[in-house]
This record gives structure tokens, sequence and C-alpha cells, in this order.
């Protein structure tokens, strides 16, 4: 494999955050932050106890990022908390129906740019997700995660 240079590594890195910007940009109408969607997307995707902890290591988000998000989301009324059957010391955290229909009215704006995309490319959309979750995966790897 040949060595790329800096300035060509510059340029993808570029190419991504383009990639990344373009999509969020389309979800200007949402009363959420992206850590806050985040964090509610997990907690609806995940059926068994779920705790702060878990939240961090599965978003990539430090513990104090976590820990604010959650206090805003419980102060709004988007999550619930409840004491861990296991763990004492510990709460185990669920999506409420206010916060279901919160992520929903903030993901419309989200996805449409994803659908739009998956329609233009066709099959190529697949495969470029395919890439993304085999490089998600190599990266976690590297950076132990």
């Amino acid at each position: 494999m040949t060595e790329i240079n800096w300035l060509q590594m510059l340029t993808f890195r570029q190419e991504l955050h383009y990639f990344a910007r373009a999509l969020l940009a389309q979800g200007q109408k949402r009363t959420l932050t992206s850590s806050e969607l985040e964090i509610l997307s997990l907690l609806y995707l995940r059926t068994e106890n779920i705790t702060p902890l878990v939240l961090s290591r599965e978003s990539g988000m430090k513990k104090e990022a976590v820990s604010r998000c959650l206090r805003q989301l419980f102060e709004r009324g988007l999550i619930d908390k409840n004491k861990h059957p296991q763990d004492e010391r510990s709460y185990v955290l669920s999506i409420t129906e206010a916060g279901k229909k919160t992520l929903k009215e903030n993901y419309g704006p989200i996805l449409q740019p994803l659908y739009d995309l998956r329609r233009s490319m066709e099959t190529d959309f697949d495969t470029l997700f395919r890439l993304i979750e085999n490089a998600n995966i190599r990266l976690e790897g590297m950076n132990g995660v």
C-alpha cells in the first residue's frame, strides 16, 4: 500500500467534515442538540437496562458531557431514571413517551437528507455505509474502545 501524504489526508478529512455538515445543516428545525439526539436514540434503540456509563461508551462522549445531557433531558421530562436493580449506587435510564415524540419530531428533518441521498445513490448508498461501518469498527479497535 502506498503512503498518502498529509495534504491528501487533510483533503479526505475535509470531505468527511463537509459530508457531516451538509447532513446536519438540514436539521435546523431541531429542539435537541446533537448530543441529546444521540442519547435519546440510544435509549430508544436499547431495550435492556442502560446506565450513564454505557451511554458514554456507546456514544463516544465523555462522562461529563453525558451527565450534562442527561440532566437537561430529565428536566424536560424526556427520560426517566430508576435505581439499578443490581447496583444501588447506579441508575438505569429509559425514554419517556414525551422523549419518543420529541425524538421523532427532531429526526424528521435530520433523516430526510439521508433518504434523499439513498434514492439518488441507489446501491452505492448501501456500499458507502458498509464501508463506514467497517471503518468505525477499525477505528474502535485502534482507539481501544
